[in-house]
């Protein structure tokens, strides 16, 4: 009886702890593992599934893939497989929800995947190491990024190039932008794209190109004064952008802001301190607040060497002041990129050493129906381990 006592008594805890994170959001409320190197995320329009571009780094035979996680249960569904992925970089998922798009940074292709069947139906060739790809807003064109691959080397890219989404198959010249083009973001109106141009990842020497939509022109290197820029979000009313500057790519020197920058007067208007090493950034639907992965990893050895993954953390803007707000979150080993789901109740953010995936509700009580599944889940395996040790 004391025995029984004392297991009901760990499972009520249990349960007070874990439900009191409905009313305390901005934690990780689970972890999920994926596949190598988790880098780039999208969550689909109805907000029940993810999908996750696993780069796989260390090149590992068969790693190559996307997870498809179900958002309900917060765990790993499917693994994608395909000979067309190489270094998988980032998700780009349609307004419909019918179709994702993975970039492959090590090589000269988009692979197209078709969501309801969880299979890949073709690619788009004619890319050097794309890292970024951008739906216009009537989900007619896409925009891509190439940073430099096979064909240039990583790094050296200039280009930007356009797609057509109803042949799949690249239209007219490769637009001229910056160096490195790292990422890019259409206005809210589909009438421009800005693309980050990493360049060297020196202070100040990372740019934005802006192309007008209308008749592909670009308006070359029409911002400059960014630090390594990384990633780019666009506020819901097109009025402001946020670029993370993470720094050089040899991990000195070591950035540590993110730039706001006035889509009017297309100037820097405020450099806002965040952690060590910014590198994603997603804005709530509702366009209040910005979060920011911190990569925090960092040499710990002479001349580049012992490269090491330190705590990784999550910062939070406030959108209407440009101030850092608490909590500052702790997540994954190098936390790479985050997508915040539609309904802008959860956040997942993609941790590329640990080969995680970190889930952070954004609201309080309003998740108790989107958590519960996660509290069962937990209870279940709580019980079993109180089972195996004799407890139950």
């Amino acid at each position: 009886m004391i025995k029984n006592i004392r297991a009901y008594a760990v499972i009520l805890l249990f349960l007070w702890s874990t439900f009191s994170y409905a009313d305390t959001p901005n934690k990780v409320v689970v972890t999920i593992n994926v596949g190598q190197n988790p880098a780039g995320i999208a969550v689909t329009p109805d907000n029940l599934f993810a999908y996750v571009a696993n780069n796989n780094n260390n090149s590992i035979p068969g790693d190559d893939t996307v997870s498809v996680l179900n958002l309900t249960y917060n765990a790993v569904e499917q693994t994608i497989s395909d000979s067309s992925f190489n270094e998988p970089y980032t998700v780009t998922i349609n307004a419909t929800g019918t179709k994702a798009y993975v970039t492959n940074s090590n090589s000269s292709t988009v692979t197209i995947i078709d969501i309801a069947t969880n299979t890949v139906t073709g690619t788009i060739g004619g890319f050097d190491g794309p890292s970024g790809f951008a739906i216009t807003p009537d989900g007619s064109h896409a925009y891509v990024n190439n940073y430099g691959g096979p064909i240039a080397g990583s790094g050296n890219g200039t280009t930007v190039n356009v797609v057509d989404l109803n042949s799949n198959t690249i239209i007219g010249s490769p637009i001229t932008v910056g160096q490195a083009p790292a990422s890019l973001a259409i206005t809210p109106d589909g009438a421009y794209v800005y693309v980050i141009s990493y360049v060297d990842g020196n202070p100040g020497t990372g740019t934005i190109s802006i192309i007008n939509t209308k008749d592909n022109t670009v308006q070359l290197n029409a911002i400059t004064g960014f630090s390594g820029p990384f990633a780019i979000a666009i506020t819901p009313n097109g009025k402001y952008a946020y670029v993370t500057n993470f720094g050089s790519n040899n991990f000195s020197p070591v950035g540590t802001t993110v730039s706001v920058v006035n889509l009017s007067s297309n100037s820097i208007v405020a450099t806002i301190a965040v952690g060590i090493q910014p590198s994603g950034i997603a804005i709530a639907p509702d366009g209040s607040y910005a979060y920011i992965s911190n990569y925090h990893t960092l040499y710990d050895g002479p001349n580049f060497t012992d490269l090491t993954a330190s705590q990784g953390t999550v910062s939070i803007i406030n959108i209407h002041t440009n101030k850092i707000v608490s909590p500052t979150i702790k997540v994954g080993l190098s936390p790479d990129a985050i997508a915040i789901s539609p309904d802008g109740q959860f956040a997942y953010i993609t941790n590329y050493t640990s080969n995680t995936v970190s889930v952070i509700p954004l609201l309080g009580l309003y998740d108790i129906n989107r958590l519960r599944p996660i509290y069962y889940q937990q209870l279940d395996e709580t019980t079993t381990k109180l089972e195996q040790a004799g407890l139950l």
